[in-house]
């Protein structure tokens, strides 16, 4: 039996009402980032939305209890992800980027994603079976963050963008005899 779903159910503070809200806005972004070119205007638009929404999700999810009324695994994870998110920021910032630049950003914010997956297929199984025990949600999520982060490694290895060729600067002190 599928348990009655409404939405007091499902949200039980302001917090958490924010944190899920941004958080499927970050899931529908993510998709179209993962799916579209990774250049021009609407990407970097969309990818600071990404940036700033999982910001807001990852600071919500912080003040959430709900489950065992104090620090869990689940904020670690939300640590976890704001970490991804500023190593996947920080090659862009930099003047001059450094080499592969584009690999950095893109495996850090891939694993982002996959976080973020991960706790939603949790959040969603968690929340439509009968009421369970904490090792039973324990289990649930190590068996679902398993088998999204499998998924993760494929198509991230599938989908990364080729390695950048050295700069022009290394090849002309190569020819000239210089080390670098």
């Amino acid at each position: 039996m599928i348990p009655q779903v409404t939405l007091a159910s499902l949200v039980h503070s302001a917090a958490g009402a924010v944190h899920a809200v941004v958080a499927v806005l970050c899931i529908g972004v993510g998709l179209i980032q993962f799916l579209r070119p990774k250049r021009g205007a609407g990407h970097r638009a969309r990818g600071y939305f990404y940036v700033y929404a999982m910001l807001v999700a990852d600071g919500t999810a912080m003040l959430v209890y709900r489950f065992t009324g104090a620090l869990n695994l689940f904020h670690v994870g939300a640590i976890v992800n704001f970490a991804c998110i500023v190593a996947a920021i920080v090659p862009l910032l930099r003047s001059p980027r450094p080499v592969n630049w584009r690999l950095k950003h893109y495996y850090f914010i891939s694993w982002s994603y996959a976080s973020l997956t991960s706790a939603a297929a949790t959040e969603i199984v968690v929340r439509l079976l009968p009421p369970m025990t904490r090792g039973q949600i324990g289990l649930v999520a190590l068996a679902l963050s398993i088998a999204t982060m499998t998924i993760a490694y494929v198509l991230i290895g599938r989908y990364r963008p080729p390695a950048e060729p050295p700069p022009v600067s290394a090849k002309l002190a190569e020819q000239g005899g210089a080390s670098i």
